[in-house]
């Protein structure tokens, strides 16, 4: 597997976060360190973004999914989504769609990468 700057628990998150989605079957990294709630948040808006990027889902379920998964437990990145649902809203066009989405997958790129070094994929 790859290095990754990502801390166990924040890899047990991911894997916990994955096999919850039926990505990833029956796999789980033994360890005795609980993911923080804020790490299982990053974790599911990390798969939503996977998801997103694998089976085309449409960015305004993306965002809204993402959203309601971060506003209890990460208020800056609840606060970003909520300004890309607004500008995805006033402007529903490709260029937005995608420019928000680089700005996404900036933000989880150490996650998606681990993601794709588990599932053995590349993601776009």
């Amino acid at each position: 597997m790859t290095t990754t700057f990502l801390s166990k628990s924040q890899q047990v998150a991911l894997q916990q976060a994955l096999i919850s989605s039926k990505l990833l079957n029956n796999h789980t990294l033994k360890s005795d360190v609980s993911p923080s709630i804020e790490q299982h948040a990053y974790s599911h808006i990390a798969v939503t973004l996977l998801r997103f990027n694998l089976h085309k889902i449409t960015w305004s379920s993306f965002l809204k999914t993402a959203i309601s998964t971060a506003t209890d437990e990460c208020p800056w990145l609840s606060s970003e989504l909520v300004r890309c649902q607004q500008d995805y809203k006033a402007h529903p066009n490709d260029a937005v769609t995608v420019e928000q989405s680089a700005f996404f997958n900036g933000i989880f790129s150490e996650e998606l990468a681990y993601i794709d070094a588990l599932l053995g994929t590349e993601t776009e």
